[in-house]
């Protein structure tokens, strides 16, 4: 939607817990704007981590075109469609939500896209900006787990031949024409990062030693797991009993504390500029300072907003320097 020379992009910007209480910016000024109403069911904490506000609960959401600061993360609706949430939403939503869209309509209506898909080896991370009279520009890059960039395809062309382009890729027979054999390592069996999925060849490691007697501290220590980790993929596998005593006690019911406050006012006292609309010189001024070396906290107290934002607009100008590097630790 084009809104006095800007193009607004569609966002979730406050939604309402079971107890009818309204958190981000639910009086924000749309202009007139009717907006978009939604259910969105957060799912539960994940375990080894810091359980948020709202984890397995479900919200009332409100989404609209406005001019409010964009994250980088969309939220898939129960009743179908993802929209980006404004940073002020996505802060409070964030400890809940870790899922990464996978289809390309994970945004509709939105000036910038972002999607991004992995795996253990490689990372796939697409930027997509809406141009002017209906074209758009790409950026597709690969890079690995550990984030060493492989491969970077960017271009500009007219939306309306996307699904044609896609179509073209997928269909070229290159992968069959180049020998792969030397670059495809194996899945390593060790995990290298706690929470890692199972490998197939993990498991039939597992499932071999342990049926030939090998103790769960020494195949803890070669899988690179927690001795708990393997008695639960053992009772899984059907080779152990279930594992009673890992299971924590009921937690006492408690009265949850009132989540905190968050006011524009109250924002803009740390950050002056929360919320603000970027202007042509801002985003200049940036990209000449994120050049010259300068960190990302050094430009949120120098441009008066938070970092999240700062690594927001980093990547949506496709600046360069240590804090842009440094701004795709928000995306995703």
């Amino acid at each position: 939607m084009w809104m006095k020379g800007r193009l607004l992009a569609v966002l979730i910007y406050a939604f309402c817990d079971a107890r009818g209480t309204w958190y981000g910016d639910p009086d924000a000024d749309l202009r007139g704007i009717q907006p978009g109403r939604g259910v969105l069911t957060l799912p539960p904490t994940i375990p080894g981590q810091d359980p948020g506000l709202f984890d397995g609960q479900q919200v009332k959401v409100l989404y609209a075109a406005c001019d409010l600061e964009a994250s980088q993360t969309s939220y898939r609706l129960d009743g179908g469609g993802s929209f980006v949430a404004t940073w002020h939403v996505h802060e409070l939503l964030s400890p809940a939500y870790h899922r990464v869209p996978t289809a390309p309509a994970a945004v509709r209506d939105a000036a910038t896209v972002r999607l991004e898909i992995g795996s253990s080896q490689r990372r796939y991370s697409l930027h997509a900006d809406l141009l002017a009279e209906g074209r758009v520009e790409i950026t597709v890059v690969v890079s690995t787990a550990d984030g060493v960039i492989r491969g970077e395809l960017t271009g500009e062309l007219d939306t309306c031949d996307l699904s044609e382009v896609v179509h073209l890729i997928t269909s070229a027979p290159i992968a069959s024409a180049v020998d792969t054999s030397a670059a495809t390592s194996p899945a390593p069996i060790k995990a290298t990062r706690p929470g890692q999925a199972w490998t197939s060849e993990a498991i039939a490691y597992l499932e071999e030693h342990y049926r030939a007697g090998e103790g769960l501290e020494q195949l803890a220590e070669k899988l690179g797991r927690s001795e708990k980790s393997i008695r639960w993929k053992l009772y899984g596998l059907k080779l152990a009993p279930y594992p009673g005593d890992l299971v924590p006690d009921p937690r006492p019911v408690v009265e949850p504390e009132a989540p905190k406050a968050y006011t524009v006012d109250a924002k803009r006292q740390l950050h002056p500029n929360a919320y603000k609309p970027w202007e042509p010189e801002g985003e200049h001024r940036l990209a000449e300072r994120c050049s010259q070396g300068a960190s990302l906290s050094e430009l949120s107290q120098e441009f008066g907003r938070n970092e999240g934002a700062i690594a927001s607009r980093l990547l949506k100008i496709q600046a360069e320097g240590p804090a842009a590097d440094s701004a795709w630790e928000y995306g995703g």
